[in-house]
């Protein structure tokens, strides 16, 4: 890692060193937000990564039992507000087949579609989304945004487009990470410094 230089021409200390002794200071409290925010201009303090945390008052019930918990009713509101009525509740087909392209990426089969519709215990979707965050195909599906955010590639993907040979590696780690439900910030610090863990 090259070191900044002040200044003056003398070397600085490393980005990692600079960047963990700050999250250090405000770990510690020593750099606050509201510091930050002292030194900001007041266009800077009115954008929301300034404001305290307030929690908000949750709306009053309505829409014909429609709102079935807290984040339904802010919903409600702004449809209200919008002059909009709900849409109706999905039908048990769309349900599976929203709900398995979302967690795995893969229309569920004609056989999980059938097994949903004609399971009238209850907890039922609760099952199904049970069995799918189980299934490898969910940390293959969820590992592709954080790959792509990552630029990850097979290849250089330019000129001989010449293969990475062990660049695998990385995207089975990012898979297993999400299958296993490592903690996240686990999962940020060991791509961060994973070699000088």
């Amino acid at each position: 890692m090259s070191r900044a230089r002040k200044r003056d021409g003398k070397p600085g200390p490393t980005f990692c060193r600079v960047g963990f002794a700050f999250g250090s200071l405000v770990v510690l409290g020593v750099v606050s937000a509201n510091a930050l925010a002292a030194d900001a201009d007041p266009a800077e303090q009115q954008h929301w990564a300034y404001r305290p945390i307030v929690r908000p008052q949750v709306p009053q019930a309505g829409g014909d039992g429609w709102a079935r918990n807290a984040v339904d009713l802010f919903v409600l509101r702004r449809l209200d507000a919008l002059k909009l009525v709900p849409s109706a509740a999905a039908g048990r087909e769309t349900l599976i087949r929203r709900v398995t392209l979302d967690l795995i990426g893969l229309p569920p089969t004609p056989g999980e579609v059938a097994a949903f519709v004609n399971d009238t215990q209850p907890g039922a979707f609760e099952r199904v989304v049970d069995r799918l965050l189980a299934s490898p195909h969910y940390g293959e599906r969820w590992a592709r945004p954080w790959l792509d955010a990552a630029h990850y590639a097979d290849s250089d993907g330019y000129l001989t487009d010449q293969l990475r040979p062990v660049a695998w590696r990385f995207r089975q780690w990012v898979v297993e990470a999400l299958n296993d439900d490592m903690p996240f910030d686990r999962f940020t610090i060991e791509q961060l410094a994973g070699d000088l863990l």
